[in-house]
């Protein structure tokens, strides 16, 4: 059974049910979401609850719950009220949105163009995605800046990272070039109840993240599987890159990478990455940038029920979907395993989006 909330930013408790009409979210690995729940004020007993504290913008946070677990969190940011029509709809955003609103400064003062860098070494890269986040929840008032986010252990590594004050990098940007270095991780925020209280809290998840598996029989006559779809996209593809760093003219860094397979043409990409100014990072990059693009991807998705054999609260993003489908012309018949990437829900169906796994 799904129910909704909304909790405080402040103390991230003081819970109070939502009357919604409809409720969407979504949830990714590598990005940010966000969806939109609707109300109708018209109804007394949802007028009393829908109030100006309840909704109140970035000081509430609408979460979904499925049989007592929450699901989804999202921070209410936009308000549409139609007064003839008698509903009001709110759009809320995962933490995602928070990050990138924060940024890697060692102080957060007029001074900070001109403080120290914040340097990292020796580290993982998933223990580096960790590290600005954290850097990222450190300011003054601590009580604004903190999240209620659990992290992993700091792991060592041969990878470094340094931040100047004067480029003013959001978490998220320096979030997002980690994960897209050669061998770098998958991240994802995964939502729950704080253990024997009604608070809520993110769990930081960075690395491989390859648990869940889950598995459905598409031909099969009575499938809970809906409107399965195949999309095969060669629009991406680059079989040479060249990234580019700090620098300008003459003087600017560069780094390249190729890999020639199948009949394809030769297709080149050009790359700019001006806050990188290390050789390595950057053929790091150059080398994920070319292993991303260097064949067509296929994305699978298809919608299963709410309340089905596999619920919400048992997605596990990064985990194995085994399909097994016929009457594709881009896919053999048969079994395939795809990565969940993605999913989005409302008060019926969930729809889920996936990579193959090794194609």
């Amino acid at each position: 059974m799904m129910r909704y909330f909304s909790v405080s930013a402040a103390t991230w408790g003081d819970k109070i049910e939502m009357p919604a009409f409809e409720f969407g979210g979504s949830r990714a690995l590598n990005v940010g979401r966000s969806g939109s729940a609707t109300f109708h004020v018209k109804d007394p007993a949802v007028s009393e609850v829908v109030t100006l504290e309840s909704i109140a913008p970035l000081a509430r946070v609408l979460v979904a719950e499925e049989d007592g677990n929450a699901v989804y969190a999202g921070f209410i940011v936009d308000i549409d009220e139609d007064l003839h029509g008698g509903t009001v709809t709110v759009g809320h955003y995962d933490i995602w949105w928070i990050l990138a609103r924060r940024y890697l400064l060692a102080n957060r003062d007029g001074t900070a163009p001109s403080g120290s860098p914040l340097t990292w070494g020796a580290r993982s890269l998933a223990t580096l995605a960790n590290l600005v986040v954290a850097k990222g929840m450190d300011g003054d008032p601590a009580d604004k800046y903190d999240l209620p986010l659990i992290m992993s252990a700091d792991v060592a590594g041969p990878y470094s990272r340094t931040y100047e004050g004067y480029k003013f990098i959001t978490v998220e940007d320096a979030l997002q070039e980690i994960i897209n270095t050669y061998g770098g991780p998958y991240v994802d925020f995964d939502v729950r109840w704080a253990a024997g209280t009604e608070t809520l809290e993110w769990v930081m998840r960075s690395g491989d993240l390859t648990s869940g598996f889950w598995e459905w029989d598409a031909t099969a006559e009575k499938s809970e599987v809906s409107q399965p779809r195949l999309k095969t996209n060669a629009d991406k593809i680059a079989n040479r890159v060249i990234a580019t760093g700090e620098g300008s003219g003459e003087d600017m860094i560069a780094r390249s990478a190729s890999l020639f397979i199948d009949d394809m043409p030769a297709i080149e990409r050009v790359s700019s990455y001006q806050d990188i100014h290390d050789g390595a990072q950057l053929q790091d990059r150059a080398w994920s940038d070319l292993y991303s693009a260097n064949q067509t991807t296929k994305q699978f998705s298809f919608k299963i029920p709410v309340g089905g054999t596999v619920k919400l609260g048992d997605l596990i993003l990064g985990g194995t979907c085994r399909v097994k489908t016929t009457g594709f012309r881009f896919l053999g018949a048969g079994w395939n395993n795809w990565r969940l990437i993605q999913y989005d829900f409302d008060r019926e169906w969930i729809t889920l989006q996936m990579q193959m796994i090794g194609g």
